[in-house]
């Protein structure tokens, strides 16, 4: 035994437990994933997956590029630039 840790060969010789690990973030988050992917029913063959939420993100920030660059130019114009 190599100071206060006990390896794998001290414990099963000596019986003794070691305290279990707390478990990462990354861990955690990978067994929510698992559990909630085995809840869901499978994919149906044919099926198209549409990106609701994306595309509305996109969409709208094209807009807001737009509709800003649209106004800009109205006060360059209005101002007198070029």
């Amino acid at each position: 035994m190599t100071g206060d840790r006990l390896t794998t060969e001290d414990q099963l010789a000596t019986g003794e437990q070691l305290t279990p690990r707390k478990k990462s973030y990354e861990e955690k988050f990978a067994e929510r994933l698992a559990k909630r992917q085995a809840g869901r029913a499978p994919l149906k063959e044919g099926k198209v997956f549409e990106h609701g939420p994306a595309k509305f993100v996109f969409m709208f920030i094209i807009g807001f590029v737009i509709v800003t660059h649209v106004a800009i130019l109205i006060v360059m114009m209005a101002s007198g630039m070029h």
